[in-house]
């Protein structure tokens, strides 16, 4: 499980977002042209899913859920030349493992 933290970054007034910045680059085909098929859709209403469960301004997500996110970011093209967005792609593409929730981090020897 991969953790990214949400944040807002403001820059003269202009705020920039994580969690909506996630919600346009899931919400954007990963081929423009040729649409999204259902197989993409599930995989990006379960990162929407995730983001709309988050309470505590961290991300958590599954190991495919990230990769699927890390795969659109990557092919995202951004319409603005901007610190703030090589700071979402770093935060984004560099996740932070942190143990399953169902175990606390914790193994049981068999």
């Amino acid at each position: 499980m991969k953790q990214i933290t949400l944040r807002r970054l403001s820059d003269e007034g202009d705020v920039l977002e994580w969690a909506q910045i996630i919600k346009q680059v899931i919400r954007r085909p990963l081929n423009p042209q040729s649409g999204a098929d259902i197989a993409e859709i599930h995989q990006g209403i379960r990162v929407l899913d995730a983001l709309d469960r988050c309470d505590s301004g961290v991300l958590a997500l599954e190991d495919s859920d990230w990769q699927h996110l890390c795969d659109k970011v990557r092919a995202m093209q951004w319409g603005v030349i901007d610190r703030r967005v090589a700071v979402f792609v770093d935060d984004v593409l560099s996740a932070h493992e942190v143990a399953s929730s169902s175990t606390n981090g914790l193994f049981e020897r068999v």
